[in-house]
């Protein structure tokens, strides 16, 4: 009882005064607010963000996005031609051709609507409680919401440009009860075929008004933007129309119905319920508010968006080191290592070596820290050095346990409940995804989530202090995620990086192979940039890797009309399994990147790697994943892959960075590691967890088993990975160098039997004098920053600064994990 009182007295001024990033016109009574920012490659399916709540929309074939007066618009335009192909539509994985829109459904009887289809999704924007037959994003049933332009006050108001001369009624809004198409409940907003006037239906073929207007900006001939609003006062029974903010000639009272109530209630934009009426222009920035804004003149706003207004924090990238290896380094003949941390992961230092191999050090399991934690684990030492693990609660809600000791974790009492749980941070459907400390941006605004929000887009969240999250109001990325994405902030690259699964790949027996693709962006808060699935990109992607191509083309209608896709050839492949390397059949499910933080040019992956039974070949292998043996669908092991640049990545297999071992008891058949890690001195902490499964699902071991155990690692300062030297012997020669600095400090192992010695020389390969590796004293023993003494010379190797030499080790039996060159 006194940790919980004294968690909710710590955080309960942290709560009340958390910044909350909300758009700048998501004011108390707005009730929704399209800004229309998606990227322009969006494709159909891809969902419009509301940027002040939960009324979504899915973007249809009979729109785009397009240039906007702020960022991006809506352009009602001709339906997107579409031509699906491919040898699996029958047999698609998760669910088959229907739920995914591909095979259109019968008219049902007692109807006249055939039910929605990629054939027949000609909408613009649409949100529907119908279509029970497709995959949902899970829209809001809106036939009960302030939307309904009923009798109450309310404000609709956007920006529109005019494209086109129309000789029908075009669609600015429609929202009925459902099932749409088959009565007279909705209420629509429309303007007229004189491009003059504007009417509102409530049913029927007659308008309960009509709205005139300045036809002089209503027109394709004006080409430019103009603000439109209405308002309605319910006492007055007053329904007002402003051009630009000024007043239109007001029509007689009228009094608004409420909507009915339905079960199948919709609401679509630019076009009517069966998706005809097309709106001849584009719209930005949409927002209903349940008040009367406007009652006389006024000057039309300027954006509602945070990042348009020019509210958003302008963020500083900070600037680290050039990077000396990999993508974007200088081809040097002489490295400028000068002060620099080098860690010995591979061979990027090195010119020639002997009796040589880089091995993996994997972490000391310690003690169970949690009985069962589930999901995709984040950590974070928070300002105060607690250490914070986000993971995933019921509901997909994003939940938080944190410790002071590393060792002994609570859930916090927020001071707040959702579905009786007092630690949630972030109320929504996520959980795939990562929270990170952003260096760039101001103290009250450092924390940052990425995450996807299932069969939504992907997102960044923001948060003055971790305990509570707002979601940006427009995705970072259109598409679904398959899995936990991570992001962070390179500052050698100045770029915000990002891991992203796509189940666009195959295996030779044509099930799903996973693979990860690289978004980089400098900006967090603006669409991140990606390649349009061309059909161009599509074949050269196929030539490269085995893809879905031939099973399903094009790949954005997987999820069907109304879900976003998952990735597929959109972001360049950053991290998959090779046929050279891997056994058949095996994928990567998570990376869990990380910018190593204590060392330049360093970069992990902790690869979470699963090997297939269930549709594998050859019988003998796949016959494992019978339920009657108790193991599932596949394993999963967690391995170690190095990089100097973050784009480039060699993977270490073997030994497994965290096995599957469970004592001999084959208990635990998927290990996941926590991504993050912390400091405590001379050692790094690590937390992994794993599962037998979770019953007879997807990727399940057929056995239920209730808890998902998670352990504390510890892992040698700097010791990922060795140049291990072979017992009998083994040498090192550099690429030519320039340090800065007093002493050289090795990171190394010899154990009691092995030795090292370093000696210094000149670029063309000359021992220099006093230098020469003979007079190096043995170094012996287990050292972090042990400082290399020559004979005569000792350990000062400062009159050597700034001269191009190289080194040269020779070890027995040892390990080297790093060096340095250092002032003192």
């Amino acid at each position: 009882m006194m940790a919980a009182c004294f968690t909710r007295a710590i955080l309960g001024p942290l709560l009340a005064g958390a910044l909350r990033l909300t758009a700048a016109g998501a004011q108390p009574a707005t009730v929704a607010l399209w800004l229309f920012d998606e990227p322009s490659a969006a494709p159909p399916s891809s969902i419009l963000n509301d940027a002040a709540g939960g009324y979504i929309l899915a973007l249809g074939r009979g729109a785009k996005m397009a240039v906007g007066k702020f960022g991006n618009s809506l352009e009602i335009c001709e339906p997107l031609p579409l031509q699906i192909r491919g040898a699996g539509l029958e047999e698609e994985e998760g669910g088959g051709s229907v739920l995914f829109g591909i095979r259109p459904l019968p008219v049902p009887k007692g109807r006249s609507v055939e039910p929605l289809s990629w054939r027949t999704a000609n909408f613009a924007a649409l949100a529907t409680s119908g279509e029970r037959h497709l995959r949902s994003p899970g829209f809001p049933n809106v036939s009960g919401s302030k939307l309904t332009l009923g009798d109450f006050n309310w404000t609709l108001e956007f920006w529109y440009l005019p494209l086109r001369v129309s000789r029908e009624e075009g669609v600015v809004y429609e929202i009925g009860s459902g099932p749409r198409g088959e009565n007279d409940r909705y209420k629509r907003l429309v303007l007229a075929p004189d491009q003059a006037s504007f009417r509102l239906y409530e049913g029927g073929s007659q308008p309960v008004v009509v709205l005139s207007s300045d036809a002089s900006r209503l027109r394709p001939g004006a080409g430019a933007w103009v603000h439109l609003a209405f308002t309605y006062d319910a006492a007055q029974k007053l329904l007002r129309h402003f051009v630009n903010g000024v007043p239109q000639p007001a029509p007689p009272p009228v009094a608004l119905r409420p909507l009915p109530a339905g079960d199948e209630a919709y609401l679509t934009l630019g076009r009517d319920g069966q998706w005809l009426r097309p709106l001849p222009g584009r719209v930005d920035e949409m927002r209903i508010s349940d008040q009367v804004l406007y009652r006389g003149s006024f000057t039309p706003p300027s954006s509602f968006s945070l990042t348009y207004s020019g509210r958003l924090p302008e963020l500083q990238l900070q600037k680290g080191l050039p990077l000396l290896f990999g993508a974007g380094s200088l081809d040097q003949r002489v490295i400028p290592l000068l002060s620099r941390k080098h860690l010995f992961l591979d061979d990027a230092l090195i010119e020639r070596m002997k009796g040589i191999q880089f091995v993996v050090n994997p972490p000391v399991r310690k003690e169970k820290v949690f009985e069962n934690l589930r999901g995709h684990l984040s950590m974070v030492e928070d300002e105060q050095g607690r250490i914070r693990i986000y993971y995933r609660e019921k509901n997909d809600w994003l939940g938080v346990v944190w410790s002071a000791n590393g060792v002994d974790f609570e859930k916090p009492d927020l001071g707040r409940e959702h579905g009786g749980m007092r630690n949630i941070v972030l109320a929504e459907a996520v959980g795939l995804g990562n929270v990170f400390l952003d260096p760039n941006a101001p103290a009250e605004n450092r924390w940052r989530y990425f995450s996807g929000i299932r069969r939504r887009s992907m997102f960044v969240y923001t948060s003055r202090d971790g305990w509570s999250f707002q979601r940006h109001e427009t995705a970072a990325l259109p598409f679904a995620a398959g899995s936990q994405s991570i992001v962070y902030y390179d500052e050698q690259r100045q770029l915000y990086a990002g891991h992203h699964r796509s189940d666009y790949g195959m295996t030779e027996t044509g099930k799903t192979q996973r693979v990860f693709l690289l978004s980089e962006t400098r900006d967090l808060f603006r669409p991140w940039p990606f390649f349009e699935a061309s059909d161009e990109r599509v074949r050269q992607e196929a030539r490269r890797r085995r893809t879905k191509a031939s099973r399903l083309d094009p790949w954005f209608v997987d999820n069907g009309p109304l879900s976003p896709p998952g990735l597929s050839v959109e972001l360049p492949v950053v991290f998959s399994t090779s046929d050279e390397l891997d056994p058949p059949s095996t994928d990567i499910y998570t990376t869990k990147v990380m910018k190593y933080p204590w060392a330049p040019d360093a970069y992990f992956c902790f690869p979470s790697v699963y090997f297939h039974y269930e549709g594998a070949q050859p019988p003998a292998r796949a016959t494992l994943a019978e339920p009657r043996r108790k193991k599932g669908s596949g394993v999963v092991e967690v391995q170690l892959a190095v990089s100097r640049d973050g784009i480039h990545w060699k993977r270490l297999p073997r030994p497994a960075y965290i096995p599957i071992n469970s004592n001999g008891e084959d208990a635990i058949h998927m290990m996941f590691l926590t991504h993050g890690m912390v400091r405590r001195g001379n050692e790094i902490w690590q937390y992994a967890g794993g599962h037998a499964g979770n019953g007879v699902n997807y990727h399940s071991a057929w056995v239920k088993q209730p808890n998902s155990p998670l352990w504390r690692y510890v892992q040698r300062f700097d010791g990922f990975v060795a140049a291990e030297a072979a017992y009998t012997g083994g040498e090192i020669l550099t690429r030519p160098l320039r340090f800065e600095g007093k002493h050289l400090r090795l990171n190394i192992d010899t154990g009691a039997v092995g030795f090292a010695q370093v000696g210094i020389l000149d670029e063309q390969g000359k021992p220099l004098d006093g230098y020469g590796v003979e007079e190096c004293v043995y170094i012996n023993g287990d050292f972090l920053k042990h400082p290399v003494e020559w004979m005569s010379k000792g350990t000062d190797v400062s009159e050597l600064a700034g001269r191009s030499v190289r080194l040269y080790f020779r070890m027995r039996g040892a390990r080297l994990y790093a060096m340095q060159f250092t002032p003192d």
